[in-house]
């Protein structure tokens, strides 16, 4: 399939300085990619009090904490619009402040990759067309992709199948997928989880070298979408996916289509309960 098939099938198109059009589509990436820090403060706190006690766990000290995700909220919606996209990213910068400074040393890798990649965007006056900006967005996320596979180098338990096995072992539904392909009564990791886990490290190894090379290809894009919703699935972490499909949305300045947009969305809601909690709960429901 040709890059030109590819852009029409999926309905990406690319934008810079000299694009005529100036479709909300190219700014939306942007708000999705608030959208997911919100969804991974509040919006997870208010979930995980209606899963452990239902009304009764959302309180309103917990409401009232929310008062600080609304500035990102707002955010996202300002960033949508050419005239107020750069007031859009203050007020997530704002927000975010506000959310992650009392606690910054606990801040995990979602928050630190957000507040990394959002607010430099307001340098920009129309940072959906600035080539600067996506050449940013690129480095960092090159970068981030080579020290994690470093630090699994390092750490040395993909390359000997051990995370693996353990997660096959002993994590939640979805991390169990592969548990087929072992015997864990063996008590050790076989070929079968040394292959993924060495595969994981070329995967991300692959896509920070072709990032930093400043690979362009719409293939490329498509394809390290669908690895990252896999890897999300595995780990039944959408949010953070979601997050660097967005991300890479403008490092390869397309829009983000409608059916992409949706997606997004729904993974957003999904991940707020964890796919291993709903199919736990759809199991219970039809036994």
């Amino acid at each position: 399939m040709s890059e030109n098939s590819l852009a029409a099938r999926f309905s990406f198109s690319r934008v810079g300085p000299d694009t005529e059009t100036d479709s909300i589509s190219y700014r939306t990436p942007l708000a999705v990619a608030m959208l997911s820090v919100a969804f991974e403060d509040w919006v997870e706190d208010l979930a995980r009090g209606w899963k452990s006690e239902g009304a009764n766990g959302i309180s309103a000290d917990l409401l009232i904490d929310g008062l600080d995700t609304g500035l990102i909220l707002c955010a996202a919606v300002l960033c949508l619009f050419p005239r107020s996209s750069r007031l859009g990213v203050a007020v997530f910068t704002l927000g975010a402040a506000l959310v992650f400074w009392p606690e910054w040393q606990m801040m995990a890798n979602h928050a630190w990759l957000a507040v990394w990649t959002i607010p430099p965007a307001i340098i920009f006056s129309q940072w959906w067309r600035s080539d600067l900006y996506s050449l940013y967005l690129r480095v960092t996320l090159g970068i981030v992709m080579l020290a994690a596979f470093a630090q699994k180098i390092v750490a040395g338990t993909y390359v000997d199948g051990t995370y693996i096995y353990w997660l096959s072992a002993y994590g939640d539904t979805t991390k169990r997928m592969f548990s087929f392909a072992c015997d864990l009564s063996e008590g050790a990791p076989c070929l079968a989880y040394k292959l993924i886990g060495q595969f994981i490290l070329v995967w991300q190894l692959a896509v920070g070298v072709l990032l930093l090379l400043g690979v362009r290809s719409l293939i490329f894009l498509a394809i390290e979408v669908g690895f990252l919703l896999g890897a999300g699935l595995f780990a039944d972490e959408m949010n953070f996916q979601v997050l660097n499909i967005a991300l890479l949305c403008i490092v390869f300045q397309v829009g983000m289509p409608t059916w992409l947009l949706l997606g997004c969305l729904l993974l957003l809601v999904v991940d707020v309960f964890q796919i291993s909690y709903l199919i736990r709960e759809l199991v219970q429901y039809v036994s």
